[in-house]
């Protein structure tokens, strides 16, 4: 006599479809409604729902279900796929909630691990916690290339492996090779709003016959897409030597470099290169003479471009420092606006803070300590407003048990990136 196989109780979560179904019936009904829409508008013969009503109902729905309904529906992953509704997501999660994507170092290992968390915008409270997600590692040596989050897409690896990940759907894809004779390689990635391209900007830096800063040549762009491949830039931009600070704002690449090649001091010259990444036209900023040629980070502040300089007090009283900023007025007249702020004393005597970034939307900037110690990582958001600190606490990164990670005491925050945005590219 066969035993009958006791009914256990259904997961919650096998009933999401039937659930998400429903909620895209209300959806279209709601639409149906407000557009006063015929009984003979064109469906898509999935249930029914009219086709000119799909992307409208799908736009607010998160990755991994678009990931999902990929898998439900040829028509509808025809238009999950679409240029357009990429670009039209990508829009939309822009105005969500954002996220923090931080690279750390383990030394030990010479690898880089990659994690994301929530982007918190309560600042009424004074300590909170999140939940952290991993993504991925790779090699640190000879020297890896990490972009900031532009638009949903990190760049990451050597220029002999330059790979470009997507967070939201967890997938990379390895770009073209090219040949670096040994030569120093910078790589920029940049976002095109208006045609919706992402675009690999490359150049080698030579070296200087007397021992001074090489400049850059082989500049070299690739547009990310099915069979793109390197080639030459067309407008030459004036002789500069390139350097890594750099960012992508509203289609404008800006990356940091030296007009004086003759010397190695990192003073003299400094100015920033810009690069429209719909044009591909090249320009030069001025930087003013005074301490902001000292920079030594890029971040968003006030949707301007600004340049970012940190100092550090002492430890006697607790740990202190301030913040420098140079934020870019104009960039054809050469124009910046200079802010200045002092930190608060922080408890901790023992812990070494950096400053990564500033959360546009907020005007707060994000401290963290350098080095990472159990149990719990966390960071700092200073609000220049209020002058106050709010500590938020990531659990899922110090104490993840990770091959080449949980071993190592030597690990170092390498980047942290805020704004980062879900993004159905390599979907």
């Amino acid at each position: 006599m066969k035993k009958r196989k006791k009914k256990g109780k259904r997961k919650k979560a096998d009933f999401w479809p039937f659930t998400l179904f429903s909620a895209m019936e209300r959806q279209k009904s709601k639409l149906a409604k407000n557009n006063n829409m015929s009984d003979d508008v064109r469906t898509s013969g999935v249930g029914s729902i009219p086709l000119d009503l799909i992307p409208e109902i799908l736009k607010d729905l998160p990755v991994k279900t678009l990931a999902w309904f990929l898998c439900v529906s040829k028509p509808w992953g025809c238009i999950i796929r679409n240029r357009d509704f990429v670009k039209f997501y990508l829009i939309k999660s822009s105005t969500h909630p954002q996220s923090l994507i931080f690279a750390f170092k383990s030394r030990r290992h010479s690898k880089h691990f990659f994690f994301s968390s929530s982007q918190h915008q309560d600042r009424d409270e004074s300590s909170l916690s999140c939940v952290a997600s991993y993504h991925m590692k790779c090699h640190s040596q000879p020297y890896t290339a990490i972009t900031p989050s532009v638009h949903g897409l990190i760049c990451y690896g050597p220029p002999s492996k330059l790979m470009v990940y997507n967070p939201s759907t967890r997938r990379s894809i390895a770009l073209p090779i090219i040949d670096a004779h040994r030569l120093r390689m910078y790589h920029y990635l940049g976002y095109d709003p208006i045609g919706g391209d992402y675009k690999m900007l490359c150049m080698s830096r030579g070296m200087h016959a007397r021992r001074g800063r090489g400049l850059a040549h082989k500049i070299q762009v690739l547009t990310l897409g099915n069979g793109s491949s390197w080639r030459m830039i067309e407008d030459c931009p004036p002789p500069h030597s390139p350097e890594s600070p750099h960012i992508c704002i509203d289609g404008v690449l800006f990356y940091g470099g030296y007009l004086d090649t003759s010397t190695r001091l990192l003073r003299k010259d400094h100015v920033v290169m810009s690069f429209d990444v719909r044009s591909e036209k090249f320009g030069i900023i001025k930087v003013p003479s005074e301490r902001a040629t000292r920079f030594t980070r890029m971040t968003r502040y006030n949707r301007k471009l600004a340049l970012m300089f940190t100092g550090y007090g002492g430890f006697g009283c607790g740990y202190s420092g301030y913040i420098e900023l140079w934020v870019l007025e104009d960039a054809a007249r050469h124009e910046w606006s200079n802010k200045n702020f002092v930190l608060p004393r922080l408890a901790s005597r023992d812990t070494l803070f950096q400053v990564f970034c500033a959360i546009d939307d907020s005007g707060e900037f994000v401290l963290a300590p350098e080095t990472l110690r159990a149990p719990t990582f966390y960071v700092m958001y200073y609000d220049p407003n209020k002058n106050s600190m709010r500590r938020v606490d990531i659990e899922g990164i110090a104490d993840k048990k990770l091959q080449f990670w949980d071993d190592d005491s030597d690990r170092r925050t390498i980047s942290i990136f805020p704004g980062h945005v879900e993004n159905l590219l390599f979907l």
